[in-house]
């Protein structure tokens, strides 16, 4: 949940909307397949389009990163995804059933998590603020679980959680970004630049919370910067340029193709 939709929380939580529980047409609920599925997807602002006919899948449990130079994509794309940017043309399927076109706090409610780039938190604002406003959005029956999965995987934050969100350092300030989203018991969690700004303590302590995610079932997509970081954690990479995705394949694949690098370097 971002600033622009965590005003929507408390409506959210009235409006009758199954929380995180994904239905599919015929009423039942869908198991199996792809966690996440974008197919054909185009989108952008006003006259420009920025996505161009954008397809992949995620696994339940897989981490995937999307690597690009600044300006490829990356944060537009899971912006679309979590409902922030309006899709032109294609489709969005969490589990199977169609998720684009929603609002954002709809689409958080059925299972997608979002940490923005910047992180966006309020800096009057304390912790167990940050996590209870998120929490609304996640089945109540559920919400002592999850609150005290997020604290196992964060527990500074437990003993901090009252401090102010704008005191805190900049990796515990990602931190609470992540709990905050993780807060929502999603299904898929996207991460905008997590390691931007912070000291490699810092990004260690962060990235190390990905296997604990794949531990528990939850996909993770990762639009990182950094060739290395992104893929030493992932399981399988995009590369993005111009807003389309030009290179695919596994970490293992991809560590050693010099188109990546050239990519990156725009040859």
């Amino acid at each position: 949940m971002t600033r622009q939709n965590a005003g929507a929380a408390g409506v959210a939580a009235d409006e009758g909307v199954p929380t995180n529980e994904v239905v599919a047409g015929n009423g039942g609920v869908v198991a199996g397949g792809d966690a996440l599925t974008v197919a054909s997807v185009s989108a952008g602002f006003g006259p420009l389009t920025i996505l161009h006919d954008i397809s992949f899948s995620v696994h339940p449990g897989e981490v995937v990163v999307i690597l690009g130079a600044n300006g490829a994509g990356k944060t537009t794309l899971l912006r679309v995804i979590a409902g922030l940017v309006p899709v032109r043309q294609g489709e969005i399927h969490l589990r199977g059933v169609p998720i684009h076109g929603r609002p954002a706090h709809l689409v958080t409610r059925l299972g997608i998590g979002h940490v923005p780039s910047g992180r966006e938190l309020f800096p009057k604002m304390s912790v167990a603020d940050h996590l209870f406003i998120a929490s609304r959005l996640c089945a109540p029956a559920r919400r002592e679980a999850v609150r005290k999965r997020v604290f196992g995987m964060f527990p500074i934050l437990e003993a901090r959680a009252q401090q102010l969100a704008g005191t805190m350092s900049g990796g515990q300030q990602q931190m609470v970004a992540i709990a905050r989203a993780l807060m929502t018991d999603p299904k898929v969690l996207l991460l905008d630049e997590p390691s931007t700004g912070l000291a490699p303590i810092a990004v260690k302590a962060v990235f190390e919370t990905l296997p604990r995610l794949r531990e528990q079932g939850v996909s993770t997509i990762l639009a990182e910067q950094s060739l290395t970081l992104g893929l030493s954690y992932a399981d399988r990479a995009f590369v993005m340029d111009h807003g389309q995705i030009v290179l695919s394949g596994t970490t293992r694949d991809l560590e050693n193709d010099r188109r990546v690098v050239d990519t990156y370097l725009g040859r």
